[in-house]
C-alpha cells in the first residue's frame, strides 16, 4: 500500500468520525495521543494477530468522540524502537505518514500483518511470582486479551482475506415523493449508486448475501441514519447490437440474484443503497454527504467497509 492509499484510507475514516459516525472498521485503531510503548506493543500485536493477514491502520491524534485533536510530533523512530523491544523475535513492519487535517497533524501508522503470529514479552516476568514470559495477544472488539486455542487455530489456518474493492465512480440522488408510471405512490428517497471493481485474493468464490449488507448516510447537522436497502448487481448479460459488434457481454465472473452476489473472479458490479430521505428543506443547502457501506461475505467474521464522501444532487427527480 502506497502513501496515497494510506492517506485516502485515513481521510475516509477521519471524515466519518468528524461527521459523528463511530469507527466500525475493524482494521483501524484511533488514538488521541501516543501510547506507552509496552501497552502499544501488546495492542498492536493483538490487532495484527486478529487481522487475518490484512494491513491495519493506527491514527494517532484522532479521538473517537471529539474527532481530530492533532498530536505532538515525537521522535517516531525512538518510540517504535521501544515498541519493537517488547516483541519476541519479530514485530510488524510499519509505514508511518504525517497527514495534515484542518491545521492539525495526524500520524498514520500502517502495520503489515502477514507474518503473524506476533508474540510480546511480559515486562513482569522474573519479577512477579508465576508471571508468564511470553503472550500471544488477541483483539476482540475493542479490548485485547490472551489468545485462546480457537484463536490460534484460526490464525494458523490459511488466511481468509477479504476482497479488494475499488470504487470506480459514484453518485447520490434525491427523489421526491410522487406517483410512478403505473400510478403507485412512491416515497422520496436518497439513492447512492457506486460502480465497484472487486478483486478476490484467492481462487474461492465470494458470496455476499444482501441481508448481511448495510449502509449509513451522514449529512452535517443531521443524525446519522441507515439505508435499509443495500443491493449489489452484476452487469447485464443482455446483448445489444452495438455490444455484439464489439464482442462484449455482461460480466463473466460475477453473477447476482435477488438475494446475493457471487464473485468468481475479478470483475465489475454496482452497489445501490436506498434510504427514506429527510425533509427536503433540511438537505437543500447541505451538499456534502458521507456514505459508509458494510459488505459481509459468507464465512467472514468482519465486513468490507467502503466509506465515501460525495456531493448531494439536489436537482431532484420525481419517482
Amino acid at each position: 500500500m502506497n502513501a496515497r492509499q494510506i492517506e485516502s484510507w485515513a481521510l475516509r475514516i477521519i471524515d466519518c468520525v468528524e461527521n459523528g459516525q463511530p469507527n466500525e472498521d475493524f482494521l483501524v485503531e484511533l488514538k488521541r495521543d501516543w501510547v506507552d510503548p509496552y501497552k502499544a506493543a501488546r495492542r498492536i500485536a493483538g490487532h495484527a494477530n486478529a487481522a487475518s493477514g490484512e494491513n491495519i491502520l493506527w491514527l494517532i491524534g484522532v479521538d473517537e468522540i471529539e474527532g481530530v485533536k492533532g498530536v505532538e510530533l515525537v521522535e517516531l523512530a525512538d518510540w517504535y524502537s521501544k515498541v519493537e523491544a517488547s516483541f519476541n523475535e519479530l514485530a510488524p513492519e510499519m509505514i508511518p505518514l504525517n497527514i495534515p487535517v484542518n491545521g492539525e497533524v495526524v500520524v498514520a501508522l500502517l502495520f503489515q500483518t502477514e507474518r503473524a503470529p506476533f508474540v510480546v514479552k511480559n515486562p513482569n516476568f522474573g519479577e512477579e511470582k508465576g508471571a508468564i514470559e511470553l503472550e500471544v495477544p488477541w483483539r476482540e472488539h475493542t479490548r485485547v486479551r490472551t489468545a485462546r486455542r480457537s484463536d490460534l487455530i484460526r490464525l494458523l489456518s490459511p488466511l481468509e482475506l477479504l476482497p479488494e474493492i475499488e470504487v470506480l465512480g459514484q453518485r447520490l440522488e434525491v427523489t421526491t415523493a410522487g406517483r410512478d408510471s403505473v400510478g403507485n405512490y412512491q416515497p422520496g428517497e436518497l439513492k447512492f449508486v457506486a460502480d465497484l471493481y472487486i478483486t478476490p485474493k484467492n481462487t474461492s468464490p465470494i458470496v455476499i448475501p444482501f441481508h448481511r449488507c448495510r449502509a449509513t448516510f451522514s449529512i452535517e447537522g443531521l443524525p446519522v441514519f441507515d439505508a435499509p436497502r443495500v443491493r449489489l448487481r452484476s452487469p447485464s448479460r443482455k446483448l445489444t447490437s452495438e455490444v455484439r459488434r464489439n464482442s462484449m457481454s455482461g460480466s463473466l465472473t460475477i453473477e447476482s440474484t435477488m438475494h446475493e452476489i457471487i464473485v468468481g473472479g475479478p470483475g465489475k458490479c454496482s452497489l445501490f443503497a436506498l434510504a427514506p430521505r429527510p425533509a427536503l428543506t433540511e438537505i437543500q443547502k447541505k451538499k456534502d454527504v458521507s456514505v459508509t457501506a458494510y459488505l459481509l461475505p459468507t464465512g467472514a467474521d468482519r465486513s468490507v467497509v467502503l466509506s465515501r464522501r460525495t456531493e448531494l444532487n439536489v436537482a431532484v427527480a420525481v419517482c
